[in-house]
């Protein structure tokens, strides 16, 4: 492996985030690792990519946007530190697996907390530990065609990430550096010891120029059917548009899932769907025991269709 490049651009928009996130799979790299350290200039919620915001979990006044990795909704805010790493491949900074992503490349962040006193672990869920306690959300994005792999973490250094309590917590109360490590922690000291940890001989990395989308993703109806998994809920269901989209607060590789969709709206059996698509060689899967759960929602949700179809 070369050089990484590293920005390290200060404080960035909410909705900018949001789109560097999104566009991450798809976006020129210069270097085959990549990597981008900001604080958000305001508040928001970020909406996990295959999300959907339950009525009443967000909140109509709190800016509601959707970024590129899996996993559930996340809250930024000025005291969160967002760290990006964007690879051309699973292999760019480590060798990978595709159920390795996150234990993989959380490892230099969690010794990048360590050395500011935020002794840090990760134990396989969307989220790392500090004093026993959530106190970062992690999350991936990858395609299987390309090789492409983005891997960002939300770190609560004095803006809380969690909108609040999560069957993925088991049971613990997620917390800010600050108040876990018991002083304020300087997130531009925090990022130095990232910027180490990750890429000790980078390069600079000069920012491309977006244009940030905001729009909402709140039009899209609740999901027809759930069931709660490993780190959150999965579900099916009509989008906007009428059709019928699985997701949740999983994460996985996007055109698995897109071939999945494709496949369903083809009027292929639920099960064999499933296996094709998200069973295949090279597809990385996370927050997800069985995929008997993504066959169960699908199939109740296509059940539900027909019923109102026959109506």
């Amino acid at each position: 492996m070369g050089a990484a490049a590293v920005a390290c651009p200060g404080a960035l928009p909410p909705a900018e985030i949001a789109a560097r996130s999104r566009g991450a799979l798809d976006r020129p790299l210069t270097r085959d690792v990549e990597l981008t350290i900001a604080h958000a200039s305001a508040e928001a919620v970020l909406l996990g990519a295959f999300g959907r915001a339950a009525p009443g979990e967000i909140g109509a006044e709190r800016t509601l946007l959707r970024r590129g990795s899996g996993g559930a909704a996340v809250r930024i805010g000025p005291g969160t530190l967002w760290v990006s790493l964007t690879l051309a491949n699973l292999d760019a900074l480590v060798p990978c697996a595709p159920d390795k992503i996150l234990n993989r490349h959380v490892r230099p962040l969690l010794r990048a907390l360590g050395r500011v006193g935020a002794l840090a672990h990760y134990f396989g869920r969307d989220w790392l530990s500090v004093a026993h306690r959530p106190a970062a959300a992690v999350g991936f994005a990858h395609d299987r065609a390309s090789g492409r792999l983005h891997v960002e973490a939300f770190v609560a250094v004095s803006t809380p990430f969690a909108l609040g309590p999560r069957a993925s917590f088991l049971g613990k109360e997620s917390g800010t550096l600050d108040a876990l490590v018991g002083r304020p922690i300087s997130m531009d000291r925090l990022a130095r010891e990232i910027v180490e940890a990750y890429a000790p001989e980078a390069a600079a990395l000069a920012l491309l120029t977006i244009v940030a989308d905001a729009a909402d993703p709140r039009p899209d109806p609740p999901w027809a059917a759930t069931a709660e998994e490993a780190i959150g809920e999965v579900g099916a269901g009509a989008d906007a548009s009428g059709r019928l989209r699985v997701g949740g607060e999983l994460m996985v590789s996007r055109d698995a899932l897109a071939a999945l969709e494709a496949r369903l709206a083809a009027g292929e059996e639920v099960h064999a769907a499933i296996d094709a698509s998200l069973a295949a060689p090279g597809v990385a899967l996370e927050g997800v025991r069985s995929l008997r759960s993504l066959a169960d929602v699908v199939t109740r949700a296509q059940a539900l269709r027909d019923r109102v179809d026959r109506a």
